[in-house]
């Protein structure tokens, strides 16, 4: 029995100790697997944001409360469930058909979120939101340029347009009931030159509640120089074209013109810029108003008055053919030099 034993226990302690390190190791990552199931298995909470939607909006009311986007939705349970959970995809939606204007308080219930089982939700927050809503009017108002900088020196203002000239306002009935014109964003010329300034841009809304049916408006300016009179005297009147010899009486005139003051201090009306086209006109003497060849944007103050153009018929002068006669009678030298020929025979 003693030896029985005795084998027993050196069978034992062989078994043992066979291996041994391997045997702890295989003991120790067993209870580390035990550990790390049993802590993920445990209930633990994560709070993540839900995206709140607004459904089924009356087309005759709209929110004039500031807009509730999303909720703070806390939960519990395991880890790994927890570590799943994607908040992107999830969302809980108000109803709001049937609303009035007014406000209302809407109970947020997130009985629709199809979470994973064995995650419970704790607490929502909020948990219910107040709405405000209120009715929905229309209106058409004008339109109205608003400048900024004005244009640099001289520079004015001559022609301005806004399309389209009247815009519809939408909005809560209070808020549309007190615009009367809606203004331009500010249209600054402080950079501008002369000519036609096109621009679009967009409108000035009191208050971020309204909208229009056009985003924006078409603005056309047209900038120009302060203009100026300025009289040139004495000024040849020209006759072109005539086929005949042609005179004007009186021969220069006096030329009153008005246009942007650069242009008019730079202006010279030298010969041939007052001038009559006689092509057309037959012999004889007649009254004609002279043309003036001016620059785009210049224009006469008044008509020059008439002249009197008197054009005169050429005439032809004819010469007159030799007597046959004379032609054949010699001259006086011609006869002293035959009698010197005599002589000299």
């Amino acid at each position: 029995m003693v030896k029985w034993l005795r084998r027993l226990g050196e069978l034992l302690r062989g078994l043992f100790l066979h291996n041994l390190i391997i045997k702890i190791l295989s003991i120790a990552i067993a209870i580390g697997l035990w550990f790390f199931v049993n802590a993920a298995e445990r209930d633990s909470e994560a709070t993540f944001p839900v995206s709140l939607l607004l459904r089924e909006i009356p087309p005759d009311v709209m929110l004039v409360s500031p807009r509730v986007d999303s909720v703070e939705l806390r939960v519990s349970g395991p880890r790994t469930l927890l570590s799943r959970i994607d908040p992107e995809k999830y969302a809980i939606a108000l109803d709001l058909k049937g609303v009035r204007a007014g406000p209302t308080t809407f109970r947020i219930r997130p009985t629709a979120l199809d979470l994973p089982r064995g995650v419970t939700v704790v607490r929502m927050m909020p948990s219910e939101v107040t709405l405000e809503f209120a009715r929905v009017a229309r209106k058409s108002v004008p339109v109205h340029l608003s400048l900024g900088v004005p244009p640099p020196g001289d520079l004015r203002i001559v022609e301005s347009s806004v399309r389209p000239e009247v815009v519809e306002v939408i909005g809560p009935t209070r808020d549309v009931g007190e615009i009367a014109a809606l203004e331009t964003e500010t249209v600054d010329l402080g950079g501008a030159k002369a000519g036609v300034i096109e621009r679009e841009i967009g409108l000035q809304l009191p208050s971020s509640d309204l909208s229009t049916t056009a985003a924006s408006v078409k603005v056309q300016l047209r900038l120009a120089e302060p203009e100026a009179t300025r009289t040139y005297k004495n000024v040849p009147v020209v006759v072109r074209n005539s086929p005949s010899p042609a005179t004007v009486k009186p021969e220069q005139v006096s030329v009153s013109v008005r246009g942007p003051k650069s242009k008019i201090e730079s202006l010279e009306l030298g010969h041939g810029a007052v001038y009559i086209d006689a092509t057309d006109y037959k012999p004889g003497q007649l009254d004609v108003v002279p043309a003036v060849a001016l620059p785009p944007d210049v224009t006469l103050v008044r008509k020059i008055g008439a002249v009197k153009l008197t054009v005169t018929e050429e005439i032809q002068q004819l010469q007159t053919p030799m007597d046959a006669t004379s032609s054949v009678l010699p001259s006086e030298n011609s006869t002293s030099a035959e009698t010197e020929g005599g002589d000299v025979r």
